[in-house]
């Protein structure tokens, strides 16, 4: 079986240059031979802020789940609105995370249970802020959030942050170099996921081969 990278596009709106990112990356990904599932965050059907106690996980978070326990590489792919992720991808990582399925924690201990090791992840972020002084002015709170906050202690690494920007003034020679470099960096981790995948296989079947003999 192929490797499957899970991409995830938190954007509303299709025809924003952060789909047109998603599909340049998808398409990377099955140029090396990988399989790739779309999950297009706006279109899911659940309560990314729930009053009170969370209720019991709706069908497309369960869904969500699945995928991404099959997912060997995980992409996500956001606009920086207020200096961060869109408050639904935070509410999706919030319920769907959350309950023992991405960390947990151990009794005694504050240092969490990273459950969802094995996982490697791409972040597309664009913005309208110029990359350096959301990086040294602001302080890049959003990719901290993520590496630090939402991936890093479910064990997903490494990770990878490409970010986009300043897109208001960008031109479509900028943002074609950036579509060219983000299907090229794709196709590098689809044959580095397929390489990885075949090593293991071919180790699998040296180890049935000796105990057989």
């Amino acid at each position: 079986m192929n490797p499957t990278v899970l991409l995830v596009l938190a954007h509303p709106d299709r025809r924003s240059f952060g789909a047109a990112l998603a599909d340049a990356y998808a398409a990377g990904v099955r140029e090396s031979g990988c399989n790739v599932e779309l999950l297009h965050l706006p279109a899911m059907v659940f309560d990314a802020a729930p009053a009170g106690r969370p209720p019991e996980l709706e069908s497309d978070l369960v869904k969500a789940r699945q995928s991404i326990q099959n997912a060997q590489h995980i992409v996500l792919v956001y606009p920086t609105w207020l200096g961060a992720m869109p408050a639904r991808l935070k509410g999706f990582f919030e319920r769907a995370f959350g309950s023992g399925f991405a960390f947990n924690f151990k009794p005694d201990t504050l240092v969490p249970e990273a459950l969802l090791g094995g996982r490697s992840a791409d972040i597309l972020v664009t913005m309208d802020t110029p990359p350096w002084i959301y990086r040294w002015v602001l302080g890049a709170p959003g990719h901290r959030l993520v590496r630090h906050a939402i991936l890093g202690p479910s064990g997903i690494r490494p990770i990878k942050i490409m970010t986009f920007g300043p897109l208001r003034n960008s031109t479509e020679h900028r943002r074609g170099k950036w579509l060219a470099r983000t299907q090229a960096r794709a196709a590098s981790i689809g044959r580095r996921l397929a390489g990885s995948l075949g090593a293991t296989t071919r180790i699998d079947m040296t180890t049935q081969g000796t105990e057989t003999r």
